[in-house]
């Protein structure tokens, strides 16, 4: 959940979940040097496919794909998605096909889910060695070229 709630951060702007609306304040586009998502679920989680009862997978505010190829994700990934590049001047993914949270390859829809638009640049890790927090815990050498 990092990955979206800090692009939502740099983005900045209003926000809202089940609770209502709010503002998250001012854009941080022009302090944020490079903005690197790690193992994000951006289009959503397979593990939420038909899952909307489950506070992770809401509609809403969770991540909640779609209930189909051509329909949106949930609202909140919706917005924060149609802002193309509005984190960084440098945008950067970290992914694996192994990831065993968001799960299917790190495929939604066919699409991969931690790719963030407007990103110049990836690293994708295709070892069952690299799952989730593997990748949170040792991509430090794979990232330092960006920084």
């Amino acid at each position: 959940m990092g990955v979206t709630l800090g692009r939502k951060i740099a983005q900045g702007g209003s926000a809202f979940d089940i609770d209502g609306n709010y503002s998250v304040g001012p854009s941080l586009k022009n302090q944020i040097k490079s903005f690197i998502g790690i193992a994000g679920g951006n289009l959503g989680l397979t593990a939420c496919f038909g899952q909307y009862l489950i506070p992770t997978c809401s509609d809403v505010d969770g991540f909640n794909p779609g209930a189909s190829v051509v329909s949106n994700p949930s609202k909140y990934l919706h917005y924060l998605n149609t802002n193309a590049g509005a984190e960084s001047r440098n945008i950067y993914s970290v992914w694996s096909t192994y990831d065993d949270v968001i799960g299917g390859g790190c495929l939604v829809w066919g699409k991969v889910t931690s790719r963030i638009a407007g990103q110049k640049d990836e690293v994708v890790k295709q070892s069952s060695n690299w799952n989730h927090f593997t990748l949170r815990d040792k991509c430090g050498p794979d990232i330092i070229k960006w920084l």
